[in-house]
């Protein structure tokens, strides 16, 4: 068996099937060593091929995925901002709120003082 014979069996059969038959081949003697290391060189080159597309592809789709986790991690921090937002206006109502109520307790203070004052003083004296 010549090379172009290994090779057009390489081409139809596939690249997993050659290899498979060089042991076979060698052993008999169908095949000089020289053409077994060009045929298995030539079946390496054939499966390094397919790994770059793999590698190719699989760097393709790493890329994708960061870009979507860079969206989701911008969404993320933009909403986290609005939430920020929201609490911050919460404090200040809750401050405003706080302060009204302090006022109005003052106020009331001031109030129930008075009328205790004004209900003292109508009050009969005893003597």
């Amino acid at each position: 068996m010549d090379i172009t014979e290994l090779m057009i069996t390489l081409v139809s059969k596939g690249t997993d099937y050659a290899p498979t038959q060089l042991p076979t081949l060698l052993r008999n003697k169908e095949v000089s060593r020289e053409d077994a290391e060009l045929l298995l060189l030539y079946t390496m080159a054939s499966d390094m091929r397919n790994m770059y597309k793999y590698v190719v592809e699989s760097y393709k789709e790493t890329t994708e995925m960061h870009k979507d986790l860079n969206e989701g991690f911008k969404d993320l921090n933009d909403r986290l901002k609005s939430i920020d937002e929201k609490l911050d206006f919460i404090i200040s109502q809750l401050k405003v709120l706080n302060t009204n109520i302090s006022i109005t307790y003052e106020l009331t203070s001031k109030i129930m003082a008075r009328l205790m004052e004004s209900s003292m003083s109508s009050l009969p004296k005893s003597t």
